[in-house]
């Protein structure tokens, strides 16, 4: 494909093409008189207008006028000096299959720079050319310039995915708008030095004197500069007003050096470095009123190049590495943020200074962390998927927690831990994946220092009459099965007061809460709980203490259990009868659930069934149950599930509406819908009806995962997929059904 195109772009315009027109006069683009057509030997009149397969000449002292919008395959414009107005687009488009081109002479003349200084183009930004057609240069060398400081027009580069369009020369407009392909900017380096296509704007200063001019690159469109300076500007002094990278946009930069010139830049697209020669600086500008890029989407480092980074860089989307060139980050702080689900690929990140500061989402690690000086949290979840965790390695600085948490850490170490530990740089917000909530530690005392490493294991579920006391005598009750264990302080005998979080625990006294071990009761001696929001379980050690010890949330009391959260409840017909969905977590053994019917919000409710979950019981926490026996007549039917817990506490479902119509079988549906968390994802299936395959396509139709349907594999694929809206085809030898999934 590379050598088809390098051809294409190669290609030269000698002469003029038979069946070309040439204005003879001024006039409009449709009348016939306007033009003459070239028949190998002679011009003659025209008895048609231009079309998208034919080239147009406009000679000089022509004015060309469109009244319509038109297509043409190549445009030629005398642009010697004089020419005056060329190509009036008249608030039009013209669609080229072509490419651009000015000349000298009469036609065909020769190839030359446009040194129209007028508004030789124009005459509005709504008058648009627009680059359509299959891949090939669309401004040739040696056959345009940058010198037409007055063109009035706007330029949309739509031909299609896939196609690349090369740009040879600079190129000015009012504005430029990558709407579909791949635009390619190319540098010069066959003089010293070399020069770049760049992108200009209007200098007319009815357009303001200062800054001005749009680039923007739509969702599915890329620009691929290969320049340093000079990739968009105003002029040589003024910035353009706007560079628009746009999510699903693509910017790829094979510069040492990229610089974009402009007042504002929005890179909520793709940022992808790929150089194989030199090492790549990150992208910046020259020009005072330029801005300096700190906020950015999405980036990849796709060359064989290492890269390096500013001081500063907030990121709200993905970083990835998929070549084999590095980030230099040791004296980057790297700020991750926005609402989405991160994720941090291709790489151990290694980084000068970390912040999380996220309002929801989490940021996915697929290898080990390592940050040199400072992690700041401030919001959001960082998840290490198993990978270790390890801060201030330059040993200069320490972690600044405020909020936020982490969680599937394998291991976590401190190194050069303060000396002073206090709720800042010693809380530890370790997310309980099994439990829920944030099991954060705190360590609180005046240490000899080293480098600490936490481990935080984890186990589902808890142990109920534990069999042994604490040491002041008390009976423990209750304890969780995960624990911490804690190594590499250095010995001292200054006392401690440890503290482990209890949240998203039911606890009916803060008190009631101690820390314990695994069976056995912790060293040191307790501490009155503390804090009904945070629920600190907290104990008097000294730091020697620490080690070789397995330290757990524990209670004197039984009702310090998990709760019940109702993640989905639905009722739906199956023909006369009903069937309730309901899926919970923090559900304990020897519990129940009752199911309730009722037919006004106003009347009583009837008990329908019970199941009991030792008898039901599963990891996945799904239950279902069939009402068999639901009034005939009844307009409206209600349910409510009441959990019933093993120490006789109680806890009730919201109310649902009964969904479907009684006289006709619920088609399938895929249940949670849409889905947040991980949950197990159903597919409700009618029993005529064996799926056979599953196809997962993108809202654009676009597929994007496609597999033999298994509930298990269903229910992982559609777990595993990044927020958004998806088209479920669910296929059957003679049947294809579609269905839409939203995930969280």
């Amino acid at each position: 494909m590379a050598v088809l195109l390098v051809c294409a772009f190669e290609e030269k315009i000698l002469s003029q093409e038979i069946g070309s027109y040439k204005t003879v006069q001024s006039g409009d683009y449709s009348v016939l008189s306007t033009w003459n057509t070239f028949t190998g030997g002679s011009w003659i009149p025209a008895i048609s207008k231009p079309n998208s397969s034919t080239d147009i000449y406009i000679d000089q002292t022509h004015t060309l006028r469109l009244v319509g919008n038109e297509q043409v395959k190549n445009v030629f414009i005398n642009a010697e000096t004089g020419a005056n107005q060329k190509l009036n687009l008249n608030g039009y488009q013209l669609e080229v299959y072509g490419s651009l081109n000015a000349f000298s002479g009469a036609a065909p003349g020769t190839p030359s720079g446009t040194w129209n200084s007028q508004n030789w183009i124009g005459n509005s930004i709504n008058s648009k050319i627009i680059f359509r057609g299959s891949s090939r240069t669309i401004i040739p060398k040696n056959s345009w310039s940058g010198f037409s400081t007055n063109s009035r027009y706007a330029v949309e580069f739509d031909p299609g995915p896939g196609v690349l369009l090369q740009i040879e020369e600079p190129f000015k407009a009012l504005k430029f708008t990558i709407k579909s392909g791949t635009v390619v900017q190319t540098l010069d380096t066959s003089v010293i030095p070399n020069t770049c296509s760049t992108f200009s704007f209007n200098n007319e200063t009815s357009y303001g004197a200062s800054n001005f001019g749009d680039f923007v690159i739509e969702s599915g469109g890329t620009l691929l500069s290969k320049c340093n300076s000079g990739i968009l500007f105003r002029s040589g002094t003024n910035s353009a007003s706007l560079f628009d990278l746009q999510e699903g946009g693509q910017l790829i930069l094979e510069g040492i050096s990229p610089q974009i010139e402009a007042t504002n830049l929005l890179l909520n697209g793709k940022l992808i470095y790929r150089n194989t020669v030199s090492a790549q600086n990150f992208l910046s500008k020259s020009y005072l009123t330029s801005s300096t890029p700190t906020s950015i989407h999405d980036l990849e480092l796709q060359g064989t190049q290492n890269l390096s980074f500013p001081t500063y860089l907030n990121i709200s989307g993905d970083l990835t590495k998929t070549g084999s060139g590095n980030f230099l980050l040791a004296s980057t702080r790297l700020e991750f943020s926005g609402a989405e689900n991160q994720d941090v690929t291709g790489f151990g990140l290694a980084v000068g200074n970390l912040t999380c500061n996220k309002s929801d989402g989490n940021i996915k690690f697929e290898q080990d962390v390592s940050v040199l000086n400072e992690l700041e949290l401030i919001s959001g979840v960082l998840d290490l998927r198993g990978n270790d965790l390890s801060i201030n390695t330059s040993l200069t600085s320490q972690l600044s927690y405020s909020g936020g948490s982490w969680k599937n850490v394998g291991l976590f170490t401190y190194f050069g831990s303060p000396l002073l530990l206090n709720a800042s740089n010693a809380t530890f917000p370790f997310e309980d994946v099994y439990q829920g909530g944030i099991r954060k530690v705190q360590l609180l005392g005046l240490s000899a220092g080293g480098n600490l490493q936490i481990s935080f294991t984890e186990y589902k579920g808890a142990e109920y009459n534990s069999s042994f006391s604490d040491n002041d005598g008390t009976p423990i009750l209750y304890r969780l099965f995960s624990y911490f264990q804690f190594s590499g302080l250095n010995l001292s005998t200054n006392l401690l007061e440890l503290r482990i979080s209890a949240d998203k625990l039911i606890v009916d006294q803060v008190d009631d809460l101690r820390i314990v071990g695994t069976g056995y009761a912790a060293p040191g001696s307790h501490l009155p709980g503390l804090d009904p929001i945070e629920l600190w379980a907290r104990r008097n050690l000294t730091f020697n203490d620490l080690a070789g010890i397995n330290f757990t949330v524990g209670s004197y009391r039984t009702l310090s259990v998990l709760p019940i959260t109702w993640l989905e409840t639905r009722a739906i017909y199956l023909g006369p009868h009903a069937k309730i969905y309901w899926k919970a977590t923090g559900i304990m053994p020897k519990s129940s659930f009752e199911i309730y019917r009722f037919e006004s919000l106003k009347e009583e409710k009837f008990l329908v069934g019970v199941l009991n979950n030792e008898e039901i019981e599963n990891e996945l926490g799904l239950f279902e149950f069939e009402d068999r026996n639901i009034p005939p007549l009844a307009e409206e039917i209600f349910y409510q599930i009441k959990y019933n817990d093993s120490d006789g506490s109680e806890k009730w479902s919201k109310v649902f509406r009964m969904e479907g119509n009684r006289n006709q079988e619920l088609d399938y549906f895929i249940f949670p819908n849409p889905h947040l968390g991980t949950q197990e994802i159903q597919l409700h299936i009618p029993g005529y009806f064996h799926p056979q395959k599953i196809l997962i396509l993108d809202f654009q139709g676009r597929v994007i995962e496609s597999f033999t349907y298994e509930k298990l594999e269903f229910s992982r694929k559609l777990s595993s997929l990044k927020p958004g809206i998806y088209l479920i085809q669910i296929l059957e030898s003679t049947n294809r059904k579609t269905l839409k999934f939203i995930k969280f």
